[in-house]
């Protein structure tokens, strides 16, 4: 994660953003982001997860240097919903139906379902928890 420092201001600098503009967007004091781009401290899992959905930033670009900097949403949107697109629809009712049984798929499933009406918001909820997903499995 040493990198991670480089990366973050190259983030902020590409943002056109000065350190207190960036520490404001993001609800911390100004010395944070000083002490992120010195590699003083490194953001936690919330702090993470902010900076991703504020700005659009792919999370593997910023800590691991892989893939591109930012997130276009629509290749999200298109490359998830493909697979239930062009699913037979009993077979996606039935795989629905089962993972329902969990109260976090249910709520999962339904925010899927409202992000494939259009609902951003559910889009963005969704992004969050694979997020968090992918930080847990790191």
């Amino acid at each position: 994660m040493s990198d991670f420092k480089i990366r973050f201001k190259l983030l902020r600098k590409k943002l056109k953003l000065s350190q207190k503009e960036m520490a404001k967007e993001l609800g911390i004091p100004f010395t944070m982001i000083s002490k992120y781009e010195c590699g003083k401290i490194k953001p936690g899992t919330d702090m993470l997860t902010k900076i991703a959905i504020t700005y659009k930033v792919n999370l593997n670009w910023l800590l691991l240097g892989i893939g591109k900097m930012f997130i276009d949403i629509q290749d999200i949107e298109d490359n998830h919903f493909e697979i239930i697109d062009n699913s037979d629809p009993d077979e996606v009712f039935l795989i629905l139906e089962e993972l329902s049984k969990a109260p976090i798929t249910k709520e999962f499933v339904l925010k899927l379902i409202k992000a494939k009406r259009g609902d951003k918001k559910a889009l963005t909820d969704i992004q969050k928890m694979i997020r968090g997903l992918e930080m847990i499995f790191e």
